[in-house]
């Protein structure tokens, strides 16, 4: 029998907090980016993190030149 191609959606994860949340849920990657960085640009008016850096698939707060904290990331969900 012939295994029919598995769907994959992208979540973006709030990673502020003690527990993960997710802004939403998304069909091409190239949304979940968007997202990124929409709510990256949320957090610098809402909260005054004007260190945030967007970079591919995550947003982090910069505490020096090698070490970050990641704020907002993109996980990938394989749908069966």
């Amino acid at each position: 029998m012939i295994q029919p191609a598995r769907e994959i959606i992208y979540g973006v994860c709030d990673k502020t907090g003690n527990c993960d949340s997710y802004f939403g849920f998304f069909k091409s990657y190239e949304d979940a980016q968007k997202e990124v960085k929409v709510q990256s640009d949320r957090l610098k008016e809402d909260l005054g993190l004007m260190e945030i850096e967007v970079k591919e698939d995550r947003a982090v707060l910069m505490k020096t030149d090698r070490i970050e904290t990641v704020v907002i990331i993109i996980h990938n969900f394989v749908l069966r």
